[in-house]
């Protein structure tokens, strides 16, 4: 039986549903641009998801059909970023199947994305954040890796540092050596701890003395690696240059923002000095200013004297 499109994407939105726990926004991005890529595909006039998606087989898809989905979304005038998005969703979507054996191979492996300006803001808004940490082809170690990043808010060289035994499951807790080597306990949530969990299960349960993260070689991983890895993922998903600092000042942000107070914070991070967390209250105050400027009927207006 051909693999028609309305089963594989069945499956792997429950795969992103149940196995990756992705987010209801992460899901419908995820949909929205792979519907975007199997409209391409279809000979209907006026394309029906519901009614044509059976008709489209994707075991005879080939590399040149997304390469022209791709000049097509740039003749329509998308940004290199947004392109790239959607072709992260296409390859997520080939190499499940893959993984799957419901195809030999990904005619999507080859295709590369489109270079786009590296961009490095200071923090990721909440969606892009969803979209790195839900990648449907991140492997084990890298998923482990980001999600201890943003969920604890530790620096790249405390990460690195770590060993197996740093990590506490039943507490939900990693014990990591902080700037001056002061030590501290760094709280994990439930996706970082899963993701911990099945990267160590992956590798056979390592001992407590062997190091949490390693490389191919079963050694400690570098700072620089941790670099290029997140580097490389930001890139592949169209959220753009993403950087450990990044995930760690996204997860201060992000608390703020939420209404954690700014001592609190201050402890999570393991700043010996409020001052130096205070630098997130500016970028919050400057998001307030620009949800005000939209949101406040006379922001904008003008006085009778200006």
């Amino acid at each position: 039986m051909p693999l028609n499109a309305r089963s594989a994407l069945e499956l792997f939105e429950s795969y992103l549903s149940g196995v990756r726990a992705a987010s209801r926004h992460t899901l419908a991005a995820y949909r929205r641009d792979i519907l975007q890529f199997l409209e391409s595909l279809s000979k209907a006039d006026r394309f029906d998801p519901d009614v044509h998606l059976v008709d489209i087989d994707l075991e005879s898809v080939d590399t040149s059909q997304i390469k022209g989905f791709l000049a097509h979304l740039r003749g329509k005038g998308l940004d290199a970023r947004s392109v790239n998005r959607k072709l992260s969703a296409v390859k997520g979507l080939f190499r499940f199947l893959v993984l799957q054996g419901y195809l030999p191979e990904s005619p999507a492996g080859a295709v590369k994305g489109l270079k786009q300006a590296l961009r490095q803001p200071g923090f990721l808004p909440v969606d892009e954040t969803a979209r790195l940490l839900d990648g449907a082809e991140h492997p084990a170690r890298d998923l482990a890796i980001l999600e201890t990043l943003y969920a604890s808010g530790i620096r790249v060289s405390s990460l690195v540092g770590l060993n197996v035994g740093d990590y506490n499951r039943r507490e939900g807790t990693l014990r990591i050596l902080a700037k001056g080597a002061k030590e501290q306990e760094a709280p994990l949530g439930e996706p970082a701890m899963d993701a911990i969990d099945a990267y160590l299960a992956e590798r056979g349960n390592p001992g407590p003395k062997e190091p949490l993260f390693v490389n191919r070689f079963g050694t400690r991983l570098t700072t620089r690696s941790v670099q290029r890895m997140a580097r490389k993922v930001g890139l592949s998903l169209g959220v753009g240059r993403v950087t450990p600092h990044m995930l760690r000042h996204s997860f201060a942000t992000h608390l703020l923002d939420s209404g954690a107070d700014l001592r609190s914070i201050q402890e999570l991070l393991g700043h010996n000095s409020l001052k130096t967390t205070q630098k997130y209250t500016h970028v919050t105050v400057k998001r307030l200013h620009e949800v005000y400027d939209k949101a406040h009927p006379l922001a904008g207006a003008k006085s009778p004297d200006g």
